[in-house]
């Protein structure tokens, strides 16, 4: 993975561990599965596991025989930054890619203060196959996604707080995933 984060432009690791504390603020809604999120690298990671303590890999229900082909039951994320107002960073090279190699997106939504500091403003967090509907690489083989269109996707930043349409965020993403492996017979992550 490469590194998205320069000396200049640590308000992306800011944003992601802003993403990150959103996001396990859904770790305690579960039902069948439940899902705890980390930082690794440049990328975020969801790990699945079912609530019952049965490993997935043993399960013997079929999603989970799905799930099991990922590694380690662990999804990966790749962040997108968004700037959702005047930005003095350029975000085009960090959000552009050629390798499809992530299972789920983090669009990290941002303003910035009066003092220059960036903070997280919106969380769209989509799977892959949404992030890429209608999308083709460019004539470069890379994406340019319109980041901006995935309202769809948004999540409450605080869901204890603010009505929270995907609240059980880990059946939602065990949905997607099982989706993703049922259309391609893999995990983008896992070839």
């Amino acid at each position: 993975m490469s590194d998205i984060h320069t000396a200049h432009d640590t308000h992306r690791e800011d944003l992601l561990q802003e993403g990150l504390t959103v996001l396990g603020r859904y770790t305690h809604f579960s039902s069948t599965h439940r899902v705890t999120f980390s930082q690794v690298g440049d990328r975020l990671a969801a790990h699945l596991e079912r609530v019952d303590g049965t490993p997935i890999p043993q399960s013997d229900t079929p999603l989970d025989q799905k799930l099991a082909h990922l590694k380690d039951q662990t999804v990966v994320i790749r962040p997108f930054f968004l700037p959702m107002a005047n930005s003095p960073w350029d975000e085009e090279a960090v959000n552009t890619f050629t390798q499809v190699d992530f299972d789920y997106a983090a669009v990290l939504g941002y303003g910035v203060n009066p003092e220059g500091k960036a903070y997280l403003k919106a969380l769209y967090f989509l799977p892959t196959d949404a992030l890429l509907e209608r999308q083709q690489p460019g004539e470069d083989g890379a994406y340019h996604l319109p980041l901006a269109t995935y309202y769809v996707h948004h999540l409450s930043l605080d869901p204890r707080k603010n009505f929270a349409r995907f609240l059980y965020l880990a059946e939602r993403m065990t949905e997607a995933l099982e989706y993703q492996y049922d259309k391609m017979g893999y995990f983008y992550s896992n070839p």
